[in-house]
């Protein structure tokens, strides 16, 4: 067991009431009837015009100091109005009220009754200001004072609230009229009102109090805790003092049940809130991550019977297999990072053993079939906070893969985009760790690194070392994961990208090793890659002449790639393509001509893979238009006569509509229904002809006429047992000759022009 997570849940234990020193929120205004002595109904939300009306009956409001209430401007600058010359009546407005000062009541940890008292009407106006004070106690029992600010037009005016070293901001204008926005805080607090900038705001202000015997409630302090969990966190990121048996995070799991819909750090209850608010606190201060995360343990093996076989009786017996995962990720901020499922163990939760409830979490059954005796599943889910230091954040991130660490690391990278992408940014040292870390444990199994490639996980890796300014980094993971399998045809752009920021020399080696190691398979993403690097004219063909040469082995080379291991989880081979034609000759050419010669002798020679009209045509099309205006290479001009040879001697032949009503025939089987099909196709004078028979012989000659690919169409004629098989003749093989020559005309116009 982890002393650290021991240590950790015992100083969380003392944290027992939730609460803050302030409250905030927003509430639907059902609009009550507000009446102000000497004025009348008030309108809502506030009109400029009765603002001055009230400030016409109003008094500048006082402030206290020590034993004096005093009016200075100078210190504070409103409007105030009695509670006694108010009336709020509206059976709603009363359930609105009550509705926030429960909402207060449970951000604050308080329990039992708590009243609200209606103590001033404030009318702030442009300039209108009070600057940092505490308030006196205006009643007995009262603990906090509750702000309620009303619907109307005016900017400016944000409230700052300060206790024990911690402020914050908050602004009560609402844009939406039938909105109101309230605050509370505990009456020791130092509050201040900033200036109104524009308009005119309208204000309750009431007092919280507790029924009289009752004590009354404080703010809760967890300093001393806070400050033990921040130091004990300080150490565990301290490499200089952390043990190996440290373990790498820490899972601390929650008190009340949250869906995956209500889970935040916002809407946590009770105790939970209280830890998360010291956790959080903390780990700020240590330079730790903090997330709120759903945990599941899932356990899998057998089951005991009891019973009789009428009703068995099951109950659990030994695991056999369990899985333990952290998944539903939680930012403090309330965002939810795209994270996948990160694996945890019991060495890391705090404290140890806490995950033992799940014992109780019912087990489904299943009963006993053939040789399988009888089994059980049970799944158990709580909410959990995870926390880790900054300088773990590497391992942990990639020991849990690249659903994991690479969203983790595209965040990082944006947040320092964000701060201004300072080379000396704290921020761009850890997503650069997070980046090596990463490519260090890249998948090995060549299965794995495929199907990274082609998920966008390479690319998104290099787009994050680009984005950093890291080409070092990138060519340690080219040289270590692309080299050997970590490649695709996605990842090209960003390849290229990275290869050129290199110096031309390292580029150079760089590229040799990529297409040595991945042409065998892929060759026609590794010639695309060629192209793109060879395409600048400014750094000249030399430095590529190793990667081109290892391509055009590749693809000469008659050995066929190695086998498959078990499973057949090896990628093959890829079949040729006019594209990889394209690409191979026009990089090839670009370096050295004589190797695109090469490579084409080569296509040329084996028609089995290479087929002339369903990839060397295509291909030929392409170079050409690409070079019709521009130099060409010999052999892109060789495919061309090639080509061009091939659809001449196609063209030349006779095209003539059959004489007479004669087919050839060519099948395959000499059966006494297939010779009468032979037959009728050699007849000159026959159109149709009829097989009544059984299905299975009718089945087998229209699979004997459609394998020739006679000139029939076959139907089949329902009526009478058993059906009739009518087959007539066509001119499909006349008609597929006129269609092919009208496409080798307009191929050969493409190729002369």
């Amino acid at each position: 067991m982890s002393d650290l997570a021991t240590a950790l849940a015992q100083c969380l234990a003392r944290v027992q009431r939730p609460g803050d020193f302030y409250a905030t929120g927003t509430f639907d205004l059902h609009p009550p009837r507000l009446e102000v002595e000497g004025v009348g109904a008030i309108a809502l939300p506030l009109l400029s015009m009765q603002a001055e009306q009230i400030k016409s009956i109003a008094e500048q409001a006082p402030y206290g100091r020590g034993t004096e209430t005093l009016v200075d401007t100078r210190v504070r600058r409103t409007w105030q109005l009695d509670a006694a010359r108010v009336q709020i009546t509206g059976r709603r407005w009363a359930e609105d009220l009550a509705a926030v000062v429960t909402r207060v009541a449970a951000a604050f940890g308080v329990t039992g009754r708590v009243e609200a008292e209606l103590y001033k009407l404030l009318v702030y106006e442009e300039g209108s200001f009070f600057l940092s004070h505490r308030d006196t106690e205006k009643s007995p029992g009262m603990f906090a004072t509750l702000v309620v600010v009303l619907p109307g037009d005016f900017a400016g005016g944000e409230l700052l609230v300060r206790h024990r070293g911690q402020e914050v901001r908050l602004d009560l204008h609402r844009d939406e009229p039938s909105e109101a926005a309230f605050a509370a805080f505990y009456a020791d607090c130092l509050h201040e009102v900033l200036p109104i900038r524009s308009g005119h705001r309208l204000t309750l202000i009431y007092n919280l109090i507790r029924p009289d015997g009752e004590q009354l409630p404080q703010p809760p302090d967890y300093d001393t805790e806070q400050a033990q969990l921040t130091a004990l966190l300080r150490d565990w990121g301290n490499p200089r003092h952390s043990a190996p048996a440290l373990p790498l995070k820490l899972v601390y799991p929650l008190e009340h049940a949250y869906t995956e819909a209500e889970l935040g750090f916002d809407t946590l209850k009770g105790t939970d809130a209280a830890i998360t608010a010291v956790v959080s606190a903390a780990t700020r201060a240590a330079d730790c991550d903090l997330f709120l995360a759903l945990a599941s343990i899932e356990e899998y093996g057998y089951a005991e019977c009891g019973g009789d076989w009428h009703e068995p009786e099951f109950e659990v017996g030994e695991v056999t297999e369990s899985s333990e995962s952290l998944h539903d990720w939680r930012h403090p901020d309330g965002t939810r990072p795209a994270m996948g499922a990160l694996p945890f163990c019991g060495d890391e939760v705090a404290p140890p053993g806490a995950f033992a409830a799940g014992d109780d979490a019912e087990p489904e059954f299943s009963e006993a079939t053939g040789n399988a005796g009888a089994s059980f599943e049970r799944t158990y889910q709580c909410a959990a906070l995870v926390l880790w230091p900054h300088a773990n954040r590497a391992a942990v991130l990639a020991a849990g893969g690249l659903e994991v660490s690479l969203p983790f690391l595209g965040e990082l990278v944006r947040h320092w985009e964000a701060a201004g992408r300072a080379p000396a940014d704290p921020l761009r040292a850890q997503a650069r760790a997070l980046a090596a870390q990463i490519g260090a444990t890249w998948p090995q199994q060549d299965w794995a690194r495929k199907e990274a490639s082609e998920a966008g996980r390479t690319r998104a890796l290099l787009d994050a070392l680009a984005r950093l300014n890291d080409p070092e980094c990138a060519a340690v993971f080219l040289a270590g994961q692309s080299a050997v399998g970590a490649y695709g045809p996605h990842d090209n752009e960003q390849l290229a990208a990275m290869l050129a920021r290199l110096p031309s020399a390292r580029a150079a080696n760089l590229l040799a090793a990529i297409v040595a190691g991945n042409a065998p398979r892929q060759p026609a993403a590794c010639a695309d890659l060629l192209g793109r690097m060879s395409a600048d004219p400014a750094g000249g063909p030399e430095p590529w002449r190793a990667a081109a040469l290892a391509l055009l082995a590749a693809l000469t080379t008659q050995e066929q790639p190695p086998p498959s291991p078990p499973f057949g989880l090896h990628p093959r081979r890829e079949p040729p393509t006019p594209e990889l034609v394209v690409q191979a000759l026009t990089a090839l050419g670009r370096i050295d001509p004589t190797l695109a010669d090469r490579a084409l002798e080569h296509f040329m020679a084996h028609p089995e893979r290479y087929g002339m009209d369903n990839i060397l045509l295509p291909a030929a099309l392409v170079l050409h238009a690409a070079t019709v205006a521009g130099p060409r290479t010999t052999a892109v001009a060789a495919l061309r006569q090639s080509v061009l040879a091939h659809l001449n001697q196609r063209i030349a032949e006779p095209l003539e509509p059959p004489a007479d009503l004669s087919r050839p025939a060519g099948l395959t089987c000499s059966c006494n229904d297939c010779q009468g099909l032979s037959r009728f196709l050699a007849s000159p004078m026959e159109s149709i002809w009829r097989l009544k028979a059984a299905q299975n012989a009718r089945t087998h000659v229209s699979e004997v006429a459609r394998h020739s690919g006679s000139d029939l169409n076959l139907a089949t004629d329902k009526r009478g047992s058993p059906h009739t098989l009518v087959c007539t003749k066509n001119q499909a093989s006349y008609e597929r000759r006129v269609q092919q020559r009208t496409q080798d005309l307009e191929q050969r116009g493409r190729l002369e022009h």
